[in-house]
């Protein structure tokens, strides 16, 4: 007893020691903010969150010359180099990316690094004493809002915060914080539903060095040589870089190589050098792999790579054609100088802004869009984009000037103007635009449908498939291909996810948007027979490839309706698949190839071998299918074997299959014929005024009396 309390004690003196530090320290924030203006900037892990940041400081600092800044970020990040060339003084703290509320050690790793950097970042907080907080997302900013946002609702904080959100979809931090800060600054008008009470559309800032020069004047301050009358096209991943983007890019030299002294590319590689990527090792990597000794001797004068160009503006400005990610910094940067893009977006991300953000730059004429694919290579799962694809989109648009120009005028339209201005009337309280300045730029995203997502692209794919299966064109549905090809990419990599019911959802959407490319990845599945753990084999599970996901892989085969000598073999195995829906789906889809695999003896003693089957439905749908590919009397032999059988679905199933033998015209409704097809039991349990089994009876009937007359 003594114990404890000693211990309520010392928890209670620990508690008022704190409680007394933070009265302290928010006497010192409230007398520091009252006096010169200071501001804290946050945000990181890539150039897409500093450089905005750093915009907004650039338009502050003209406003007030004697403003003193300090940028909070997380070590190693891309802030650490780009805020170190800017001059403001840096502090880092502790943070990591959200990894779920699904219970792990990386949740604990994330609450760990959370609580120790909100620690660091109250002391950091405390001893400047900004008026403003302005987060411009990424979870390198979490820290610092939290602690600001919790003691401003004490009483204790006087800062005002101010998120910056650019993309359309907002990110995690920002739409968990976003209710309780002073203002959520916006990019596009679509992201207002999301902060109805506190969001007000300012556009993206944009740094202000950041402007078109002179040809020969950019040309000047480069450390290395273009040739003269080159094409030139910069390519980059972001700050840190993509691996997409760069194995792409060293696959496609082999083919760009062909245009030797009339192109010459730039590749910004990117800053990452971690464990799961080093950019450079990777890129260096790569064309060690695509291209000879002789092809690298000949990139001197036709490619540079560096990792970062903090020079960034004389690239634009030579460029005349720039691939990248379609984060919305790089977007509007190169909305600003008015230059055409081919866009190549990072597909699952949180509401798929990248995707959003292209899809919008598309609508205004701007950009060209390819996604990226995901693959199974090198034992790993991972987005891709071919090297002879890109090579072949680069060359197409170079060579199409026309093309390019009006892309180019489009995205000088994209662009919403005086961004910096709107924000600055925030900060300061005022709603109004200065100056009286009027919103008209065009921005196309408005204008654009939103993306459906996974769920709701289902249910309307599988409703225009049930109206029509025979002249059902997922085209039709989806009129805009860039988003029809969106959506197959999207369902590809629903494939690779650990989770079965993802997977199982993948499938269905690879069959209901035509995506016949993906038609090995579904037979790779389909023959996948990787045991489950015991403990779900003691549950009733089998496979890796659960039961569910094996039939929707038939049922897509189906849908795609394409069988080769590849889909033929891998139904055939599945007819003896444990699961039974499966060997139902196979039979259903032999019915559906019926006038391809009529006359098969392997497929008529398979599905001869599935009229004995445990399970009725398999039965039943085998006795159909033996309709639609019978020949001979030997099908008809079989079904009516089944006359007797104790489930009126099977007799039921046999009457039908025995229909389309007469409409196929393999059997003649002879006397002798419909005697036995009398000997049918037509007896059934669900009455609903008359017996289904019956009207089956009657139609075969109807159809043996038309052949007669005929």
């Amino acid at each position: 007893m003594s114990i404890t309390v000693a211990s309520v004690w010392v928890f209670g003196i620990g508690c008022a020691v704190l409680v007394a530090a933070m009265i302290g320290l928010g006497r010192h924030w409230r007398g520091t903010a009252a006096g010169e203006l200071r501001v804290v900037l946050t945000g990181g892990g890539t150039g897409g969150h500093v450089n905005p940041a750093l915009a907004i400081a650039e338009s502050i600092r003209e406003c007030h010359p004697e403003v003193k800044f300090l940028y909070i970020g997380v070590a190693g990040k891309a802030e650490s180099v780009i805020v170190g060339r800017s001059g403001h003084p840096l502090r880092f703290v502790s943070s990591a990316g959200f990894p779920g509320l699904r219970p792990s050690f990386r949740l604990a790793v994330f609450i760990w690094r959370l609580g120790l950097g909100m620690l660091q970042a109250l002391f950091i907080l405390a001893r400047f004493g900004p008026r403003w907080l302005i987060a411009t997302g990424g979870y390198v900013s979490a820290p610092a809002v939290l602690v600001t946002v919790i003691l401003g609702r004490l009483g204790i904080a006087p800062t005002r915060v101010f998120l910056h959100e650019q993309n359309s979809v907002p990110g995690q931090l920002n739409a968990l914080m976003g209710r309780w800060v002073h203002r959520v600054l916006l990019t596009f008008p679509q992201t207002q539903g999301y902060f109805p009470n506190n969001g007000v559309v300012v556009g993206y800032p944009v740094r202000h060095s950041i402007v078109l020069k002179d040809r020969d004047e950019a040309l000047a301050g480069l450390d290395f040589q273009v040739p003269a009358g080159a094409r030139v096209v910069f390519v980059f991943g972001g700050s840190q870089g993509a691996r997409t983007i760069n194995r792409a890019l060293t696959a496609a030299l082999r083919e760009l190589l062909t245009e030797r002294g009339r192109l010459f590319i730039i590749h910004g590689v990117g800053l990452a050098e971690s464990a799961d990527y080093d950019a450079v090792a990777d890129t260096e990597a790569g064309l060690e792999r695509h291209l000879s000794s002789d092809q690298r001797r000949h990139l001197d004068g036709f490619y540079y790579r560096q990792r970062y160009f903090h020079n960034i503006a004389d690239i634009y400005s030579i460029s005349d054609l720039i691939v990248c990610r379609s984060g919305a910094g790089s977007l509007n940067e190169i909305s600003r100088l008015g230059k055409p893009a081919l866009l190549i977006p990072k597909s699952n991300l949180p509401g798929d802004h990248q995707v959003m953000n292209a899809r919008a730059m598309k609508q205004a004429g701007a950009a060209e869009i390819l996604f990226e694919e995901t693959v199974f290579e090198g034992g790993e799962t991972i987005e891709k984009v071919a090297g002879e694809v890109l090579a072949e989109r680069i060359l197409g648009l170079l060579r199409d000037p026309e093309k390019l120009a009006a892309m180019a005028a489009g995205s000088r339209e994209f662009l919403r103007r005086r961004a910096n201005e709107r924000i600055l009337s925030e900060l300061h309280g005022d709603r109004s635009c200065p100056n009286g300045i009027a919103d008209g730029a065009r921005n196309g995203i408005g204008k654009y449908p939103p993306l459906l997502n996974n769920h709701r692209l289902l249910q309307v794919l599988r409703t225009a498939y049930g109206c029509g299966p025979d002249s059902y064109d997922p085209g039709a549905v989806i009129p805009d291909p860039d988003d029809l090809t969106y959506y197959r990419h999207r369902a590809e990599g629903l494939l690779a996810d650990r989770h079965w019911s993802v997977r199982n959802l993948g499938v269905k959407l690879v069959g209901l948007t035509h995506y016949r490319e993906k038609t090995p990845t579904l037979l790779q599945m389909l023959s996948d027979r990787t045991p489950v753990a015991a403990l779900k084999r003691a549950l009733g599970g089998d496979f890796e490839q659960v039961g569910f996901i094996r039939r929707n892989i038939v049922e897509a085969l189906r849908i795609l309706n394409r069988l080769d000598s590849e889909v033929e073999a891998a139904l055939l195995k599945a007819i003896s698949d444990p699961y039974y829906e499966v060997r139902a789906q196979v039979c259903r889809a032999v019915a559906h190839f019926g006038p391809t695999l009529a006359g098969k003896r392997v497929w008529h003693e398979a599905l001869r071998h599935c009229l004995g089957d445990r399970s009725f439905e398999v039965v039943v749908a085998a006795a159909r299918a033996l309709g639609e590919i019978g020949v001979d009397g030997r099908t008809l032999e079989a079904l009516l074997e089944l006359r007797e059988h104790h489930q009126w679905q099977v007799r039921n199933g046999a009457l039908h299959g025995i229909m389309r033998l007469f409409q196929r015209c393999v059997v003649v409704p002879s006397t002798e014929v419909l005697a036995e097809v009398d000997r049918f039991i037509l007896t059934a349990p669900d009455f609903q005024p008359d017996f289904l089994i019956d009207r089956t009876y009657r139609a075969i009937a109807a159809c043996a009396g038309a052949r007669k007359q005929d």
